[in-house]
């Protein structure tokens, strides 16, 4: 049995830091410290909150160089306005390791409440190694994908506490109030927790009823932290969960894993959706509250959904129409979901292809949808107000140059006004079942984490099929390989190697494609 390790106390006395180890101006306001936000307000708890979204020094820990300028250099990314960010937005700041630990000194938690990616692992435990040790009178729980499906792994870290394994809403409440009330602590479901020489690995309860989530409230957040660049504009944006979970398969996200721990341990499945009622109730209040110009659907694939539900939400959107954006699958868009979503006023759909080559889409990514549904797809919403953007990953297992480049020819078959100047090197993440195929095949040592560190430039993967210098070398030249003809390649192949020549004919043709396609280096850069 485990005690709590602290004095029993009333729950204003109980002190939570929420700390959000995010990557520099990545995401908007997560929903999860939202909740929290309001869940422990509820409870009476005095809370804080350390961001760290605003730092331009978390680049140096992550990447030794200033990842914006990268993505820029590589013309992944829309340029905007640095003076209409300083009018609007929070200001970017040094110092992150100084201020993280001033605001543990000053805040003096009893817990650090901690949401964490695979990607932000290491730049949550690089700040928390950073607190000198007579100030480290406190517990740290963590909680997120990674906690979930790398629980074994966090609890053996000295600076791991506790770990919450899935949806965290009733189970960290549950254990915030056995840890202030003093009670016995090793029996809160969802928890991984170590004491007495051995771990506790409890069971998963059922997934929560996402109607009864409180709606998120940001207010510990800056009021700067509300704005975000997209599409070369800074906008007032906020985000919406309208379903948790996704029904696909997908091999390379962990999203449908969800599915599978909960089934094995004896619940419902996972992929839940909020009901109308809800969504026009969380809607009112983010309008009223916050006032956006943009929503963000927080959503796997926001067009899962049936004819029936999709007009039930036309029928809600249209008293709104607030600008949006979205994530789906080519399969999920008819004529009449493309037409409507433009009437919705949406800004911009982010559809994945992934991959260009149909036999390893459907053998390796469990991927079955057809070439020909793709272009369709793309073909019926290439005419609308909004962008279509087409994701897709190269250095995946077993891939080789000419699997990469069955890709780029794919996408270049698709609409001219497309957005598809980028890609994403694999990361084999937790939960994956690439990561596992990976392993299997000996491209992955087990122990290895995919952080943004090592997965932003480089493939993780050491493969006898492509160097992992030629994954880098393509993901710099991805977009000038989709823009250029093909008489061009050989060019651009130059460009792949970061040596002398290959930088110089990198420049060359970098200046030629921000001539033609507008992009700028001398700007910041739109992570979106």
């Amino acid at each position: 049995m485990i005690k709590s390790p602290f004095t029993p106390r009333d729950h204003k006395d109980f002190r939570i830091l929420m700390f959000y180890p995010n990557l520099h101006m990545s995401a908007l306001m997560p929903q999860v410290i939202g909740i929290f936000t309001a869940l422990f307000k509820r409870e009476g708890y005095t809370i804080d909150l350390f961001d760290c979204t605003f730092y331009q020094d978390i680049d140096v820990i992550n990447f030794g160089k200033n990842a914006n300028e990268e993505r820029v250099k590589n013309r992944n990314a829309r340029a905007y306005s640095n003076n209409e960010w300083n009018e609007k937005g929070t200001k970017t700041k040094w110092g992150i390791k100084e201020d993280f630990v001033k605001k543990v000194q000053e805040f003096k938690p009893d817990l650090i409440l901690v949401s964490v990616l695979e990607s932000t692992y290491f730049l949550a435990m690089d700040l928390l190694n950073n607190v000198p040790q007579k100030d480290r009178n406190y517990k740290t729980l963590f909680g997120g994908v990674f906690a979930t499906f790398a629980s074994d792994k966090l609890i053996k870290n000295e600076l791991v506490d506790y770990v919450c394994r899935g949806e965290g809403e009733e189970a960290v409440i549950e254990m915030c109030k056995k840890l202030s009330n003093g009670e016995r602590i090793d029996n809160v479901r969802n928890f991984t927790l170590k004491g007495d020489g051995q771990i506790y690995k409890n069971p998963l309860r059922p997934a929560v009823d996402l109607n009864s989530v409180p709606i998120p409230d940001w207010d510990l957040f800056d009021p700067g932290s509300i704005y975000r660049p997209m599409q070369g504009k800074i906008w007032r944006a906020v985000g919406i969960e309208t379903q948790r979970g996704c029904p696909y398969t997908c091999t390379y996200c962990n999203s449908p894993s969800n599915n599978v721990i909960y089934k094995d341990d004896g619940q419902r499945i996972f992929h839940r959706k909020k009901s109308i009622k809800r969504i026009k109730e969380e809607l009112d209040f983010l309008v009223k509250k916050y006032n956006p110009d943009l929503i963000y659907m927080v959503v796997d694939t926001f067009l899962a959904m049936s004819n029936k539900e999709f007009d039930e939400f036309k029928d809600l959107y249209m008293d709104y129409k607030i600008p949006f954006w979205m994530n789906t699958r080519a399969e999920t868009i008819t004529e009449y979901r493309a037409e409507s979503l433009e009437e919705m006023n949406m800004l911009r759909m982010n559809i994945g292809v992934e991959h260009g080559n149909f036999e390893y889409r459907k053998k390796y990514l469990k991927r079955n949808v057809s070439d020909e549904i793709q272009i369709k797809a793309f073909e019926m919403v290439a005419d609308k107000k909004y962008t279509s953007c087409a994701n897709s990953i190269i250095g995946m297992p077993d891939e080789t140059r000419d699997l990469i480049f069955e890709t780029i020819r794919f996408i270049r078959k698709l609409p001219k006004n497309i957005d598809a100047t980028g890609a994403f090197i694999f990361a084999p993440y937790h939960g994956t079942p690439l990561r596992e195929l990976a392993i299997e095949k000996g491209y992955l040592k087990d122990h290895e984490i995919a952080s943004v560190s090592n997965t932003a430039h480089e493939s993780m993967l050491t493969m006898p099929t492509i160097s992992k210098e030629e994954i880098s070398g393509i993901l710099r030249t991805y977009s000038l390989y989709i823009k250029f003809s093909e008489s061009r390649w050989n060019e651009i192949k130059i460009a792949e190697k970061s040596n002398k020549e290959g930088n110089a004919m990198f420049k060359k043709l970098g200046e030629e494609f921000d001539q033609k396609y507008s992009f700028s280096e001398s700007s910041k850069v739109d992570l979106h």
